[in-house]
């Protein structure tokens, strides 16, 4: 299966005043295309380290001095590796800020398209003094405004007789969706196929009704400006730089894209299950509870259909009612995108709903991954097993905890970092580190129990 996310043995280091902390030490890592693969581990081992390493998001003081991340067959953390390993033991945060701003510029154009992220607090990723609507129209406008002007325009070169035959194609095939594409491509109707998909996927209205929206999606009218600006962008894909430069232009080309920025918000807000979406493009994040907040920022990040999606504990900062409603959602959105997703989170009884594989980390290391059921049920590594033993469940086992506490990273043990803590521990433990060894048809784990190097 073709990988939509590599990870090759990185490394991150930050460099403090009280040391060098060593966050990731060597993390290989694969997500498939359209897997949904889940990372635990304590607080501390690196999970939300890895995340923001894959989006180039470090810190200044943060130093990579091995390893890739590849993207779409784009290493994206080239000039970070350089750097780090041209000054050794003399990095400077100062020089690395500059190559850190090199690398974000560098990235930008695929934050957002190629893959994208969901924070931890989604009070703090929002921006409060803008509207809903306008924070998820602002990312398609820089990274697609091609696509709200396709939109659009679709919707006034639409037919009444392209509408019919779009309801009929639905009704004859409703899981034939990819018809409906072609056919909007074939007429010349680029950006109306999702807005029909988008009616005929709700679960909130029947069908009759889903079939009267559909039909009444075209016969748009536009003035004679606004019509020439979008075909302009729709052409040649992006914002001619003529309209960003003129200050009266740029505005109206800004006011037309953003508006039909805000009906693709509501769509997306529908999507994901908030309750009358014209209303909350229109308000602002305090207006919200944690719940919608959270799915805003899931919208903010699927807007543009982006090929790796990381979520960093989605469900923590909601009650376990809304955490359900949440969970259930990604179900149904990794159905209906063709996104891959990274799921970051602590709580292994979340990941066992919605992941087909999990990776498990321990001291900025992948110690073991394998697909849920067999990493859940016949845990390999120690840490596994006693990761899963200090969870509690309905049949009342007795929970026991992990012995001894997460080491000094600045201080990693030499061999094996779960060597301390390990009731199984060897010799060779100790001295030095256990690769990685495969077991059964897709588990792999890093312990000298299951072999030798």
């Amino acid at each position: 299966m073709a990988a939509a996310l590599t990870v090759r043995d990185v490394e991150v280091h930050f460099h403090t005043r009280r040391g060098v902390y060593k966050a990731l030490n060597g993390v290989d890592l694969t997500l498939r295309s359209g897997e949904v693969l889940g990372i635990a581990g304590e607080s501390g081992c690196g999970k939300t380290t890895l995340g923001l390493t894959v989006m180039g998001l470090l810190a200044r003081n943060a130093a990579v001095p091995n390893g890739e991340v590849v993207v779409d067959n784009i290493e994206l953390l080239g000039l970070l590796t350089s750097y780090a390993l041209e000054a050794g033991e003399n990095f400077d945060p100062r020089k690395n800020d500059r190559i850190l701003r090199r690398t974000n510029k560098a990235l930008a154009a695929l934050r957002g398209v190629k893959l994208s992220m969901v924070f931890q607090e989604p009070m703090t990723s929002l921006n409060p003094v803008l509207q809903i609507g306008f924070q998820v129209a602002e990312s398609i406008y820089f990274h697609n405004p091609a696509l709200l002007a396709s939109r659009a325009l679709a919707r006034t070169r639409a037919t009444p007789a392209d509408l019919r035959e779009m309801v009929q194609l639905l009704r004859q095939a409703p899981g034939e969706e990819d018809a409906i594409a072609a056919y909007a491509k074939e007429h010349g109707l680029a950006g109306m196929a999702e807005q029909v998909l988008f009616v005929w996927r709700r679960g909130d209205i029947h069908t009759a009704k889903k079939e009267k929206m559909i039909l009444s999606l075209g016969g748009e009218e536009l003035s004679i400006i606004p019509r020439k600006v979008l075909e302009t962008i729709e052409r040649t894909g992006d914002i001619p730089l003529v309209y960003r430069r003129a200050p009266i232009v740029s505005k109206v080309v800004r006011r037309i894209l953003f508006k039909e920025g805000y009906r693709k918000a509501e769509e997306l807000l529908t999507t994901l299950g908030i309750p009358r979406p014209e209303r909350v493009v229109r308000m602002y994040p305090h207006e919200l509870s944690g719940g919608m907040r959270q799915r805003v920022v899931i919208a903010i990040a699927l807007a543009n259909n982006p090929g790796v999606v990381i979520l960093d504990e989605p469900t923590s900062a909601v009650d376990v009612t809304v955490q359900a409603q949440i969970l259930e959602m990604i179900k149904k959105i990794r159905e209906e995108v063709r996104s891959s997703f990274v799921f970051i989170s602590h709580d292994l009884s979340v990941l066992a709903q919605v992941c087909d594989r999990i990776a498990i980390m321990y001291a900025g290391k992948i110690v073991e991954i394998g697909p849920t059921s067999a990493v859940l049920n016949e845990p390999l590594h120690p840490y596994t097993q006693m990761l899963i033993s200090a969870v509690p469940t309905l049949e009342g086992k007795e929970v026991a905890g992990i012995v001894g506490e997460i080491p000094d990273m600045r201080a990693i043990p030499t061999g094996c970092a779960f060597h301390p803590r390990c009731p199984h521990v060897m010799e060779k433990c100790k001295l030095k580190v256990p690769p990685d060894i495969s077991q059964g048809a897709d588990q792999v784990v890093a312990c000298y129990l299951y072999g030798d190097a």
